[in-house]
């Protein structure tokens, strides 16, 4: 008996050794490397990006001198903008265009002018030099008439062919006398034409002349309205800058937002986007303001995707008005949109990231009063932070974020 004594308290000893020793290693974990089995709501969501936009707004745009097809400038640069937010009222500065280009073609356009204006006076020397010219042939012409008929006159007491001759003659002389007369007259048109036609290209560079210095004058923008001064955006997305162009193609230099009602603007994935709808609740994360939560309500889902920079596939755009409480919400600001596809009280929930796959199996590691157990669960459903779990743990159960070596 005391022989079998003697034997089992070693067994007994290294037993609570190494009892002892799980209990050390489990004690030894890090509270920051734990996380604890939570019940509550379970929310299945589609989390995507967005921005602030005004529902309404005002755009300042280019001179509207500039969207005349008649001003040959396709594209001006800014030069000088003020600052995005500088609250402005109406008639305030903006923004200011380069006038360089603006400068160049009232140069051309005055040098046109030159060059018309004097071909106009030319143009009248010429006339008047060939209408005189004219009109000295026509009495010419008339002076041979008069000639002929005396001739005539003068050939009754002659023989029949030298009256014959002089008829002949007195109805040459007025043949060339009509000629001449009609002469003069297409040549009077032609001159007409010629002037006309200068004069013409006069008007319309002096109408030009006149857009030009309008178009000068314009090029600083001033707010139309009173507002917030927010960039447009190009077609890149980019927002507008100094430096960046401007044409009658892509007239919006910035907007004046009405910040009465806001909108997140975001693109949902072509995956995605049948699960949102109109008057779908959506809970909004802003940038600006860490640690608020916003609600939100879906207003319109476009029918037509399109492309997503960057990522290779298609979003459609989905407009979501936006619950201020009281926040100065602003255009541009970025915002991270949830929309709340089901929502299921008195869930069992972990973090995804205590859920390893093992063996095609998922299961967690839970810390114990006698170590670290791995335990197998049975899931249904996860959003991008939680997974919902049916079976394997217990609300209040310390999971390790890490697998145990």
């Amino acid at each position: 008996m005391k022989r079998k004594i003697l034997f089992l308290i070693p067994v007994v000893l290294l037993i609570l050794i190494y009892a002892g020793y799980k209990v050390f290693l489990t004690d030894t974990i890090a509270k920051e490397e734990l996380v604890e089995v939570v019940k509550g709501r379970f929310e299945y969501y589609v989390v995507s990006m967005g921005e602030l936009e005004a529902h309404e707004s005002t755009d300042i745009l280019i001179p509207d001198v500039l969207l005349d097809r008649t001003v040959r400038i396709r594209r001006l640069e800014i030069n000088d903008l003020v600052r995005e937010g500088t609250e402005v009222r109406k008639g305030d500065y903006v923004a200011t265009l380069d006038p360089s280009e603006v400068e160049d073609h009232i140069e051309s356009t005055r040098e046109a002018l030159d060059m018309l204006y004097a071909n106009l006076e030319n143009a009248k020397m010429d006339s008047s030099l060939n209408l005189t010219e004219a009109r000295d042939a026509i009495r010419r012409s008339r002076d041979d008439v008069m000639d002929a008929e005396i001739k005539v006159e003068q050939s009754v007491y002659e023989s029949k062919a030298v009256q014959r001759q002089a008829d002949i003659k007195l109805e040459m002389a007025k043949r060339s006398l009509e000629q001449k007369k009609r002469n003069y007259q297409q040549q009077q048109r032609k001159n007409e034409l010629s002037i006309r036609r200068i004069e013409d290209n006069i008007k319309q560079e002096e109408r030009q002349m006149e857009t030009l210095l309008q178009l000068k004058k314009d090029l600083i923008i001033k707010a139309p309205s009173a507002g917030v001064v927010v960039y447009a955006r190009e077609w890149d997305g980019e927002k507008r800058k100094v430096g960046s162009m401007v044409s009658r193609w892509d007239s919006r230099i910035a907007i004046l937002p009405d910040l009465s009602t806001i909108l997140s603007v975001t693109y949902v994935k072509e995956i995605d986007v049948t699960k949102v709808r109109e008057g779908m609740s959506v809970k909004i994360a802003i940038d600006a303001f860490p640690g608020q939560e916003f609600d939100g309500v879906v207003r319109n889902v476009a029918n037509i995707g399109q492309e997503i920079d960057g990522q290779f596939l298609n979003g459609f755009k989905v407009e979501i008005e936006v619950e201020p409480k009281d926040f100065d919400l602003l255009p541009g600001m970025t915002s991270t949109n949830r929309f709340i596809i089901q929502a299921i009280d008195d869930q069992l929930m972990v973090p995804r990231e205590v859920v390893f796959v093992e063996d095609n199996e998922q299961v967690v590691y839970k810390k114990t009063p006698l170590g670290v157990v791995r335990q197998e669960i049975q899931t249904d459903g996860e959003n991008e932070r939680m997974i919902r779990v049916m079976d394997g743990v217990s609300a209040g159960d310390r999971l390790l974020k890490h697998p145990p070596q």
